[in-house]
C-alpha cells in the first residue's frame, strides 16, 4: 500500500459518509433501523479492511455512521 495524500483521505471520508447515507435510505425503504444499518455496514467494511489489510479505521466507521444519522434526522423531519 502506498501513502495516501491528505486530499485522498478527506475524499475517502466523504465516500464513507455517502455510503452510510445511502445505506440508511435503503434501510428506511426496507423498514429496518437506519442508523444501526449504517453502523453495521461501516463495521463490516472496516472488519474486511482489518482482515485484508490489518487496518481498522475508526474514523471511517464514524463517517459512515454519521451519514446514517444525518439521513435519519432528515427522514424524521420529512424533508
Amino acid at each position: 500500500m502506498g501513502c495516501a495524500s491528505s486530499q485522498d483521505i478527506g475524499r475517502d471520508k466523504y465516500y464513507h459518509f455517502a455510503a452510510g447515507a445511502t445505506t440508511a435510505a435503503v434501510a428506511n425503504e426496507m423498514e429496518l433501523p437506519r442508523v444501526a444499518s449504517s453502523f453495521a455496514a461501516g463495521f463490516a467494511k472496516e472488519t474486511y479492511d482489518y482482515i485484508r489489510y490489518s487496518h481498522f479505521d475508526v474514523k471511517d466507521l464514524v463517517a459512515t455512521t454519521l451519514g446514517g444519522i444525518v439521513v435519519n434526522y432528515i427522514i424524521k423531519l420529512n424533508l
